[in-house]
């Protein structure tokens, strides 16, 4: 909905918290469960909308999803100098007797906040970034490195990151490896693409490093030499990348 000719105000800020909730649908889409409990103004037909299970105080918008051991949010969107009510403060206290999380929002952007956070996945990365991100067809394309090889680590354990060209290359020779073995070797070739070696080694000890943990993986029969080769010259890749990055 168009705000132009409104004036700003809950209405307002409401309606621009349901427009972003529509947008991010594809990062959340949980969000599609997010609404609206119409009880401010006043009505001709209150007495009959009070029958029907109407009440005071409820909140404004409920999103009726557990998170961090609360069963869902409420929010009580306000606008400059209002507060709530006190039948508000008692219903929302109610409400978080009852294992809910109630926040009193002043403004779209605030409530926006509230819910990310109340959403966020303390393993993946924060949710902006993911909202803010290029997406194509359902598919993020994450949070860049240093170097642009690959996305940022939490972005890359999420099913709905597209893969970068090298990403694709080592999950390709390396799908049949254990995560255990592979998980440190992916890190390493990615941290040093970024210009970051392995702790107390240089880039060129790292480099050295990668390529005996691919012949353990090849010795133990993880890999074979060809996907190996495959994965190695990812690493040499990214440790030109980083010399590169160094101005060498």
């Amino acid at each position: 909905m168009k705000l132009q000719n409104m004036k700003r105000g809950e209405t307002t800020e409401q309606i621009a918290l349901f427009n972003w909730a529509m947008r991010s649908t594809h990062v959340l889409p949980c969000l599609s469960l997010m609404y609206h409990v119409p009880n401010e103004g006043k009505r001709t037909n209150g007495p009959v909308l009070k029958a029907m299970g109407m009440k005071n105080g409820v909140p404004d918008v409920c999103l009726p999803v557990a998170s961090h051991n609360f069963h869902g949010l409420y929010l009580e969107m306000k606008y400059g100098n209002n507060k709530p009510t006190k039948a508000q403060e008692e219903y929302m206290a109610a409400l978080r007797q009852q294992g809910y999380k109630t926040v009193v929002c002043y403004g779209a952007e605030e409530a926006k906040t509230e819910i990310m956070d109340y959403l966020q996945d303390p393993e993946r990365m924060p949710l902006a970034k993911c909202i803010n991100a290029p997406w194509i067809d359902g598919m993020c394309d994450g949070v860049p490195m240093p170097g642009r090889m690959f996305a940022k680590e939490p972005c890359r354990g999420c099913e709905k990151h597209r893969k970068t060209r090298v990403e694709s290359v080592i999950e390709a020779n390396m799908a049949a490896v254990d995560d255990c073995f592979k998980r440190p070797v992916v890190k390493a070739i990615a941290e040093l693409a970024a210009g970051k070696p392995l702790k107390n080694i240089t880039l060129e000890e790292t480099l050295e490093t990668i390529n005996k943990n691919l012949a353990l993986l090849v010795k133990g029969d993880w890999l074979t030499v060809e996907q190996s080769a495959a994965v190695l010259t990812v690493a040499m890749d990214a440790y030109k990348q980083a010399r590169k990055g160094k101005g060498e």
